[in-house]
């Protein structure tokens, strides 16, 4: 199981990838190579985008569903700082998104392993 976290205005929303889910997610990548760059920062905003809109309607409505558009987001942000071939971009383990002002403007992304964070819905 891997984990994308998502702290945003006091609202923290975990996104779980299932080992089948994540599986899935790295065949497809492949399949789309000519289209998808699993390292390009572009497609990182567009992953990043899917869950910002995610976490806007949280923001108004906290018993929205994740869907697979959301895995499929957070299952490529995992694998972008996880397996990322520039060391220096690497992140190790579960990844947290964290957003600054709270305006889904200014994010920062880390370990959650380094960073403590109150987990209240």
């Amino acid at each position: 199981m891997r984990t994308v976290r998502y702290f945003s205005g006091g609202l923290v929303a975990d996104f779980a990838i299932t080992d089948v889910s994540f599986d899935k997610f790295l065949a497809e990548l492949k399949e789309a190579e000519e289209i998808i760059d699993g390292y390009g920062e572009d497609d990182l905003m567009k992953a990043r985008t899917i869950l910002d809109t995610f976490m806007a309607s949280a923001q108004h409505d906290e018993s929205i569903e994740q869907g697979v558009g959301e895995v499929l987001a957070a299952s490529f942000i995992w694998n972008y700082f996880n397996t990322n071939p520039d060391a220096s971009i690497v992140i190790e383990g579960d990844i947290l998104i964290f957003d600054m002002d709270g305006t889904l403007s200014t994010v920062e992304f880390a370990s959650v392993n380094d960073v403590q964070l109150s987990h209240d819905h």
